[in-house]
């Protein structure tokens, strides 16, 4: 078995880094990383901005897509909360009326007037 060495020519690897999100773009030239050159694509509206590679490009675009990650994370969440409430979160648990006591039950038709009128007779 012969084992062929094939010559790869050195313009095949791509020295830059490239994309094409706009966010990203916009994320990187506020940490003021431009980058070295865009070219649009022939037949669609897509823009393809490149990049040199550098440790610092490397770190903003380590923390871009923490970032991503977190919200995507938290919008996963918040579809979660959603759909389970817990009653702590609305404020009060319901009970049903037919669940209560006989006390609680005439608990029901007291009016905030009577509650305050409660609160004036022990100031006397």
């Amino acid at each position: 078995m012969s084992e062929i060495k094939q010559t790869v020519p050195k313009y095949v690897f791509d020295k830059e880094y490239s994309t094409q999100w706009r966010r990203e773009v916009k994320f990187l030239e506020d940490k003021g990383i431009n980058y070295t050159f865009a070219k649009k694509h022939y037949k669609y509206p897509i823009i393809r901005y490149k990049y040199t590679k550098t440790p610092e490009l490397f770190l903003a675009l380590a923390e871009f897509y923490h970032q991503v990650r977190a919200e995507q994370f938290f919008k996963k969440s918040a579809a979660v909360e959603e759909k389970i409430k817990l009653p702590i979160e609305e404020g009060c648990i319901s009970i049903p009326a037919e669940e209560l006591t006989e006390p609680e039950k005439k608990l029901l038709n007291v009016t905030e007037e009577e509650v305050m009128d409660v609160f004036a007779d022990d100031t006397e």
